[in-house]
């Protein structure tokens, strides 16, 4: 008779302290090492992704001006960037409701989005807000998080279970979201997003264990999965998700500067309850059985397939070695972290600040003597094309999932059944 559980055994355990929960991570290190891991050693598996997510957007509610003052708000700008006011005028009651997108460019500060806004606020740092009435009146607020009524983070397209690598085929550059520098031409650099086998979605490709209303973090805030995502279809699922701004943690969101805009970064991890044999036997067990699509960047035309297991081997971390800066030489990186991480002293880098670090690999492709990590190359057309960049960060998903995993077993994250299956197109349109 196949191995089951029911949720409600699984929640006693936790109780009891007797669960065994675990990243999918530790999951595919104890395969690698030759440990046996079978159903009745894992209860839940947590899994995660941290990467560059453009279909985000926060949803605020705030107070701008007393009642009776203004009849409502047709224009609104957060530290620079464009919101959309409503769809609820809130007429004379001198709030405001508006949505700012993540991706939405900020016409004051420079290389600053929607997802730098959203950092910030998280952060406690005030925001000025500029208004303007149906009356013409001007109005500027300094505001923080705490100042508003409602601020949540709302994804639109999240946590997709294919993502791709991209290369430029054309004989020339171009300026892309998929490239921090200019992507050099002629199919001689590659750049990738996905985590990989840590991807919830991979994990759970016949969506038994999560769905419509199940409980998810983003980042490190408890939140909830709506439903599926725009653009998607069985063979690419993604995911609709609401979640506070409030109990976020800004190491695991803010922006990624490309060299055609500023992009938000987002971190989704969901728990993966094993409550029978075919959810185990689905778990990721290596970052080779996932598959990663080599794309033409201009065109978008696939162009060949490799695997995770071919960009991720245990090289989640950049490491850095100050000494190796020194002083008088012109830096080939100040300026060119995507997330600003660099700290900067006397005209050096002297440090990295590790909240804010992506782990992309810019810096070490720029100066390989101060910054070390094995970004890998791939065989192409007989030609051997180098890693220049990753725009997911492994090691942050991998700290999310960790983060998950001790939530529940404090029991400080719900494990809930779904209120509604996933259903996603057949394909897309």
């Amino acid at each position: 008779m196949p191995n089951k559980r029911k949720l409600s055994e699984i929640r006693s355990k936790i109780k009891n302290g007797t669960a065994n929960v675990i990243t999918v991570q530790e999951f595919i290190t104890r395969i690698k090492d030759g440990e046996p891991v079978k159903f009745e050693d894992v209860d839940v598996i947590t899994t995660a992704t941290k990467g560059l997510m453009s279909g985000i957007m926060g949803v605020f509610s705030f107070r701008l001006s007393l009642p009776k003052t203004n009849r409502k708000f047709t224009e609104i700008s957060m530290n620079g960037i464009s919101a959309f006011p409503g769809p609820c005028p809130n007429e004379y009651l001198g709030i405001a409701d508006l949505i700012v997108y993540g991706t939405a460019q900020s016409q004051t500060r420079e290389h600053y989005c929607g997802g730098s806004l959203f950092r910030e606020l998280v952060e406690g740092k005030p925001i000025e807000v500029i208004a303007k009435s149906s009356e013409g009146e001007v109005i500027e607020r300094i505001l923080t998080l705490e100042d508003m009524q409602y601020a949540n983070l709302m994804g639109t397209r999240q946590a997709i279970k294919n993502y791709n690598a991209m290369l430029n085929c054309e004989s020339y550059q171009v300026d892309t979201i998929f490239s921090c520098l200019p992507f050099e031409p002629d199919k001689s650099q590659l750049t990738f997003s996905g985590c990989g086998a840590l991807n919830p979605f991979q994990n759970d490709p016949e969506f038994q264990s999560f769905g419509v209303g199940t409980p998810l973090l983003v980042n490190g805030a408890i939140g909830y999965l709506i439903g599926p995502g725009t653009r998607n279809y069985i063979e690419k699922p993604n995911m609709m998700t609401i979640a506070p701004m409030s109990q976020m943690s800004p190491e695991y969101m803010g922006a990624f500067k490309t060299s055609y805009g500023v992009e938000p970064i987002c971190s989704i991890a969901v728990p993966i309850p094993i409550l029978n044999e075919k959810i185990f036997n689905n778990v990721v067990k290596s970052d080779k059985d996932v598959k990663l699509k080599i794309l033409s960047l201009v065109g978008r035309e696939k162009v060949g397939e490799i695997t995770y297991g071919d960009v991720w081997d245990n090289n989640f971390v950049m490491k850095f070695n100050p000494d190796a800066c020194k002083k008088g030489y012109e830096c080939k990186v100040i300026g060119k972290c995507p997330t600003d991480a660099f700290i900067i002293k006397d005209e050096l880098i002297v440090a990295i600040d590790r909240s804010r670090c992506f782990n992309c690999g810019n810096c070490a492709w720029l100066c390989p003597e101060a910054f070390k990590l094995d970004l890998k190359s791939i065989s192409f057309e007989s030609n051997n094309i180098p890693v220049v960049l990753r725009q997911s960060d492994r090691a942050g998903a991998i700290l999310l999932a960790e983060q998950l995993k001790q939530m529940i077993l404090n029991e400080e994250f719900p494990l809930k059944k779904p209120t509604g299956e996933l259903d996603f197109a057949e394909s897309i349109k």
